[in-house]
């Protein structure tokens, strides 16, 4: 077995929302934040290499959001992609995608823009794993995190054929 890190690139997000109750001088000196209080953080998966299988552990917020959406998130960095084919793979090398949990910057980049602007699954080839319980929080959130589930990164999964939930 091989373990790969792969860089989804980096956005930003409230210093506030990310440390809660720690103070911001305890948290600023390591994670200076910018004019917005917002924080640049990476989003790295990881790539798991073994027996046949290539099994890719979340995967970022994806490219597909509009500009709104991209001015409040400042995406940067290579993308999920790049990261890949700098490693010599293609999205559909990807036997499977393990989603940890929902939330936009883990599984946006599950699901892309075909040619037509249509959603699809990133990976052609691969099955999405989900928890189950996870899955039905995703669909119906409460008013608090309705905004880290965007239901453009989640129902075009449901919609494919090769979605586990468990």
């Amino acid at each position: 077995m091989q373990l790969h890190t792969i860089l989804a690139g980096t956005l930003k997000l409230d210093g506030g929302a990310m440390f809660g109750v720690v103070p911001k001088t305890l948290w600023q000196r390591l994670y200076p934040a910018d004019e917005n209080n917002r924080c640049t953080w990476a989003m790295r998966l990881l790539l798991v290499e073994t027996e046949g299988r290539l099994i890719l552990i979340d995967t970022g917020m994806g490219d597909k959001q509009d500009e709104k959406f991209r001015g409040i998130y400042e995406p940067g960095g290579p993308t999920l992609q790049e990261s890949l084919q700098a490693k010599g793979l293609d999205v559909g090398d990807i036997t499977d995608v393990f989603l940890t949990h929902l939330h936009f910057d883990h599984v946006g980049g599950a699901i892309s823009r075909d040619a037509s602007g249509n959603l699809v699954p990133t990976f052609p080839k691969a099955t999405y794993w989900s928890h189950k319980d996870h899955w039905h929080w995703a669909i119906h959130p409460n008013h608090r995190e309705r905004a880290s589930f965007l239901t453009e990164n989640i129902l075009p999964i449901q919609r494919s054929e090769e979605r586990r939930v468990g």
